[in-house]
């Protein structure tokens, strides 16, 4: 049977590359008080993107990233770090396939209200093979 993986299933490795390829915590569940830096994720579209050959579907992820009030640079490097840890490929569990892995800009980019933390958005682009078609 086949089976598109599922968003756990992504979600893991995706934090993991976070958590090998930078400095900060990529946190599931993010306590009241939590001090800044650290980032999350946001799962925000899954659709399918079959081939001609292929079972494809493509998941929008959105990578929150929140750092300490003050200066933009320790910000920007923060963005940078993320960005630049997820230009490696993730690691996917056996029977899928990663056919692409984008980053599809900066979403957004301000200062926390409350708490003047600097908050930025990076959203990227994965494309999962889990299967090929197959004429009967």
């Amino acid at each position: 049977m086949l089976k598109k993986l599922s968003l756990l299933d992504l979600h893991a490795p995706i934090q993991n590359r976070i958590h090998e390829g930078t400095h900060l915590q990529c946190l599931d569940d993010i306590p009241k008080d939590e001090p800044a830096p650290f980032c999350y994720l946001e799962f925000v579209g899954s659709t399918p993107r079959n081939t001609k050959t292929m079972f494809v579907h493509e998941y929008l992820v959105h990578v929150h990233i929140l750092s300490e009030p003050g200066s933009s640079v320790p910000h920007y490097k923060n963005i940078q770090s993320v960005d630049e840890a997820l230009t490696e490929y993730i690691k996917l569990p056996e029977g899928y396939e990663l056919w692409g892995q984008t980053e599809s800009g900066l979403i957004s980019n301000y200062e926390e209200p409350e708490t003047k933390e600097r908050h930025a958005v990076l959203a990227f682009v994965f494309k999962v093979s889990y299967g090929f078609k197959v004429k009967i």
